[in-house]
């Protein structure tokens, strides 16, 4: 029995030696091919077995990625260039550029807080930019106004449309407002002239508006009347600053210094201000106040239409002694007091019509008439400093146009305005000499280097 187990057991340990060997035939190139040494980086590594030629050949194979989707990029903003037509409402400039009634309401109301709507002009440049949708419309992205703030500098306001609050998707889209003004320079120039005519033609016919002409005016409105002094041949040169945003003229500043040299006596003005503060004013370069107590004029410059003295009344149809200078003006032109002083009176008259009087120092008394209004709280027992505006010109009561009577009465009895001589305000104190004397040497240079016309 135990020869015939023994027989039977031969085949299977035949089979098995036989199926080592082929097992061992197969790994054993792969097993010595992972241990044996290859070289990376110029180190010594273990190589990897090589592996079966059918795995190799698709191993080696190269592989190409998949081809990227081809995304056509998003379709461009549309943006849309207008202006306001005469007359025409933003608004309507809105709903004309294709923009919805909602949405123009949401501009409208993002705009308030940058923009005067009054104030916007005809020919005033906006800018309507679209985002097309993907389902074939479009919405109001951004719109864009080119407009001047309130001093006249360029602004550029700009509205953006803002996705709705994620707590509150149904509120719609929202607009939010931003401005950016360009900034402001300001330049110092000197410029000079001569009188043809008047002053006021001389400085418009050298480029400059008629406000500087009352900046002039006002350095030496204690000093020299413009109304009957000013002669052919005059000269004029003046340092002021002047004021640019964008490229556009903005206005003028301060007058630093002045001359005016009328019938060959030169007038120099040079606005100064100690560094402490404590001192300042008009003063010349010896240190005397441009100030007195009383202004040579109650009003900017304009015209004289009837002086002191025996006239025919235009009313009366006959001659009489006129008690005062009329001064040709539009109604509504501010008149102002020419020194400090009490309302005497502010009432009306049937002759004067609107009429104020003032009650100043030394026992002097000036009049204003045929005023259109009186200014807020002008009314007896107030007080007033110079040159604060107290009424406007009209034509009330017995007058032939608009015009302002103006008289002055000295211990109750009218004197002729132009003729008044008043004292002046004090000097520079001494103390201050030496720091203004630094400040007028540059100044007083630059007058004399300007050419005279």
């Amino acid at each position: 029995m135990r020869e015939e187990r023994r027989a039977a057991q031969e085949p299977s340990r035949a089979v098995l030696l036989r199926a080592g060997v082929l097992v061992a035939a197969v790994a054993l190139p792969t097993l010595v091919a992972l241990l044996a040494p290859r070289r990376v980086d110029d180190r010594v590594v273990a190589a990897p077995a090589a592996a079966p030629a059918s795995i190799a050949a698709v191993v080696a194979a190269p592989t190409e990625p998949p081809p990227a989707p081809i995304v056509p990029p998003p379709p461009a903003d549309e943006r849309v260039e207008g202006r306001l037509g005469d007359g025409e409402a933003l608004s309507t400039a809105l709903q004309r550029s294709g923009v919805g009634a909602d949405d123009t309401s949401d501009v409208v109301r993002a705009l308030k807080d940058h923009v005067e709507m009054r104030g916007l002009r005809a020919g005033a440049s906006f800018t309507v930019v679209w985002r097309p949708l993907v389902t074939g419309g479009k919405e109001l992205l951004r719109f864009e106004l080119a407009t001047l703030s309130g001093e006249g500098v360029p602004r550029t306001v700009v509205v953006e449309r803002q996705p709705p609050p994620i707590t509150q998707p149904e509120a719609g889209a929202l607009f939010w407002a931003r401005h950016d003004d360009a900034p402001i320079e300001t330049k110092v120039e000197g410029l000079s002239g001569a009188v043809r005519s008047s002053l006021y033609q001389s400085m418009l016919e050298s480029g400059e508006e008629a406000v500087l002409v009352n900046k002039f005016v006002d350095v030496f409105a204690w000093n020299v009347d413009f109304y009957r002094q000013t002669q052919k041949g005059d000269q004029w040169r003046v340092i002021v600053e002047k004021r640019f945003a964008g490229g556009r003229f903005l206005g003028y500043g301060k007058v630093l210094a002045a001359e005016y040299v009328n019938a060959g006596s030169a007038h120099r003005g040079f606005l100064f201000d100690a560094a402490d503060g404590k001192h300042g004013g008009t003063y010349d370069e010896e240190g005397n106040a441009l100030q007195r107590t009383f202004l040579k004029n109650p009003m900017e410059i304009a015209r004289v239409t009837s002086s002191y003295g025996m006239r025919f009344h235009p009313v009366l149809g006959k001659n009489k002694q006129h008690q005062g200078v009329d001064y040709g003006a539009p109604t509504g032109t501010p008149v102002w007091s020419v020194a400090d002083g009490v309302v005497k009176e502010a009432r009306w008259s049937k002759t004067a019509g609107n009429m104020i009087v003032l009650q100043h120092m030394n026992g002097i008394t000036t009049e204003y008439f045929h005023l259109s209004k009186f200014a807020d709280g002008i009314k007896a027992g107030a007080r007033v400093k110079q040159k604060q505006q107290i009424g406007n010109v009209g034509n009330t009561g017995m007058s032939t146009g608009s015009h302002l009577h103006f008289g002055m009465l000295r211990a109750g009895a009218h004197v002729d305005p132009a003729t008044q001589k008043f004292p002046n305000a004090r000097p520079i104190p001494k103390e201050y000499q030496g720091e203004l004397e630094r400040f007028v040497a540059p100044l007083l240079a630059q007058l004399r280097a300007l050419d005279r016309a």
